[in-house]
């Protein structure tokens, strides 16, 4: 409440002006959906190369092993909203630290201080991995992508170069799914969208393929199914070891907004609104 006086011809007044409360802070959903709303996609574009490169005997796990590996849950959750956010060219996203700290919820038991240091440190381990460059200016933090591989090279859309990638339907955040799956859950989530209807995903094949152990082979794989994301039926598949060169197997599939058929609808919807970078092949 603010009382200004002021002086007329008739006399002295005093007039009481009331002053709103500023609004409390955003939470941590309120932040994304806004940031995200900001990007004008509706969802995600990641290189594969992020989980893996080569093939066949020459396959190479990508950078997506090292979170796992470093249980790095975190680190994973703030380069997956940095590649959202940094939605067009020069592919950089300017914020204050005070933006990072609501959108990883960094500062509910954190003295600001200590929360701006905390998104300073995940920061640095995205820029350790070479996903990200950083710089500052002031207050306001620039992160600007690099490509998804960890080898350091400026970001450019992947249909730029005739590669493919992902899509991770915004709903991964809106939805909460980023608050509900665990580690393991997540990279499996994004193994998953990199794969086709009846995939298989033997847990054993983990490490080689992915660098993530069985163990988090089978429990991401599991915790989705148990949240209605994954389905599974059993099926054939070739195999010359075998006496009949058959084996069967678990056969994947996402469901409902991961599911491939929403996420064709949903590249089907937001083809108009594309910019030429952003329309190619995704799975």
């Amino acid at each position: 409440m603010v009382r200004v006086t002021t002086t007329t011809e008739s006399g002295v007044r005093t007039v009481t002006h009331t002053t709103p409360q500023p609004p409390p802070a955003l939470t941590q959903q309120e932040t994304i959906e806004d940031l995200l709303t900001q990007s004008k996609r509706e969802s995600l574009p990641i290189r594969k190369t992020f989980l893996q490169s080569g093939r066949g005997k020459t396959t190479i796990p990508g950078p997506l092993a090292t979170f796992v590996s470093a249980h790095d849950q975190r680190g994973l959750d703030a380069y997956l909203i940095v590649h959202a956010l940094a939605s067009a060219k020069p592919w950089n996203c300017d914020y204050p630290s005070g933006t990072y700290v609501r959108a990883l919820d960094l500062g509910s038991d954190a003295e600001p201080a200590s929360a701006r240091s905390a998104v300073s440190k995940v920061m640095g381990r995205l820029e350790d991995r070479g996903l990200v460059k950083r710089s500052r200016s002031g207050r306001i933090s620039s992160i600007t992508l690099l490509r998804e591989d960890g080898s350091g090279q400026p970001y450019d859309h992947p249909h730029d170069q005739g590669e493919t990638w992902l899509q991770l339907p915004y709903s991964y955040w809106t939805k909460g799914w980023y608050k509900k799956l665990s580690l393991p859950a997540k990279a499996l989530l994004l193994v998953a969208l990199s794969r086709p209807d009846g995939f298989v995903l033997p847990a054993e094949r983990g490490p080689a393929w992915y660098g993530i152990s069985p163990d988090s082979t089978e429990r991401g794989l599991r915790e989705l199914a148990n949240h209605g994301i994954l389905d599974y039926g059993q099926g054939w598949t070739k195999n010359q070891r075998s006496e009949t060169g058959w084996i069967e197997q678990r056969q994947y599939r996402l469901l409902g907004d991961f599911s491939a058929g929403a996420r064709k609808a949903l590249s089907a919807k937001s083809k108009r609104s594309r910019t030429p970078s952003d329309q190619g092949s995704a799975s």
